[in-house]
């Protein structure tokens, strides 16, 4: 047997062809480019979260039809450390691939390649929102029928929404991220803007989930801010938010950002949503705006929590390759408040310096 180095060569040893995608922040399908460069450590892992790599191997023999590739195919949900340069730990990696090798070597590859991923550390099972938008973005790249739940949906749409109507209770969390997925189509895309404008707010929310995964229109993109701007719930805020989480970052955005984030000086708890949903999301957002950052961290640091969220926020950021200079350029600067201060000297006592 050639010695097996890499994820690439495993696939290759049971004859599949591998695509991968990153499911960490939003779906995102990875180049071939992209995994030989973090595969075999040549560069850092492009789309860290939280400090893995959250990996979906859509593995299909290579003698198979491709048409058939989600049918017929395995899927391996796959979750790896990240060392502190970002890039795969190949001790664990190593780990992992010696013990699928073992496991298809005792069950046979047909066998072994479907049930290699059980009880597995490294396995991790996606929730149903972020497991449904992957079959659907799939099912668009793979040009597969949408699923019996789509048609439900898109007739529900068609509907006067005006009306009292409880509709909405029988949808499917797919048939919604199927049609989160057809965004760039513009049938579709008036449907989503009638449902963001007039569906309950359970739809509403659900497809905002799914749309993080996708980049909208302009016109879709501002119907989206306007009503973040209008929307006094902090729930459904974070939701607009989490929508346009791949839109660009410009002035018809960032004021209304710094409308919604309000005082430095204050920061109750129902806008801790908003916040946390700008840094999981939208960190690419925090990385060009020193003073979108620099609003976050004040307010944080003003809460009466002992800096919890302050904390939180700050490993999160940390984490992110985009947002961990400008961050801790904010957070040793000279021109920051006491409060500010204060919560940067409460992290350097109390968490440990990997961190810095």
């Amino acid at each position: 047997m050639n010695k097996i180095e890499s994820l690439s060569d495993l696939f290759d040893m049971v004859g599949c062809d591998a695509n991968y995608y990153d499911l960490g922040r939003c779906i995102s399908k990875l180049t071939p480019q992209q995994v030989i460069q973090f595969d075999r450590k040549q560069q850092a892992y492009p789309l860290p979260f939280r400090q893995h790599a959250w990996l979906a191997c859509l593995l299909k023999n290579k003698d198979a039809d491709k048409k058939d590739i989600v049918a017929d195919g395995v899927i391996w949900f796959l979750k790896l450390p990240l060392d502190e340069a970002g890039c795969l730990n190949l001790g664990t990696r190593d780990h992992f691939i010696k013990s699928i090798v073992d496991k298809i070597l005792h069950k046979g590859e047909e066998a072994g390649l479907s049930e290699a991923m059980e009880d597995s550390p490294y396995a991790f099972k996606p929730d149903q929102e972020r497991m449904a938008s992957f079959h659907a973005i799939l099912g668009r790249q793979l040009n597969t029928p949408p699923s019996q739940y789509f048609d439900a949906v898109e007739a529900y749409l068609t509907t006067d929404l005006s009306k009292q109507n409880d509709g909405w209770q029988t949808l499917g969390v797919q048939g919604i991220a199927e049609l989160a997925s057809k965004v760039g189509e513009q049938k579709y895309a008036i449907l989503i803007k009638k449902a963001v404008e007039q569906a309950a707010f359970p739809v509403v929310s659900t497809l905002c989930h799914a749309l993080e995964h996708e980049v909208l229109p302009s016109d879709l993109q501002q119907v989206f801010i306007d009503k973040l701007v209008k929307e006094s719930d902090a729930l459904m805020q974070a939701s607009y938010l989490r929508a346009i989480s791949r839109s660009d970052l410009n002035n018809d955005l960032l004021l209304p950002l710094f409308a919604l984030l309000g005082s430095l000086n204050e920061c109750p708890d129902e806008q801790t949503h908003n916040i946390a949903a700008l840094a999981a999301k939208c960190p690419h957002w925090l990385a060009q705006s020193p003073q979108l950052l620099r609003i976050i961290m004040e307010k944080l640091a003003h809460r009466g929590d002992g800096f919890i969220a302050f904390k939180q926020i700050t490993a999160e950021l940390s984490q992110h390759p985009e947002t961990r200079q400008p961050l801790w350029a904010l957070l040793r600067g000279e021109h920051v408040s006491q409060q500010l201060a204060q919560a940067v000297s409460h992290i350097f006592t109390q968490t440990p310096k990997s961190l810095q």
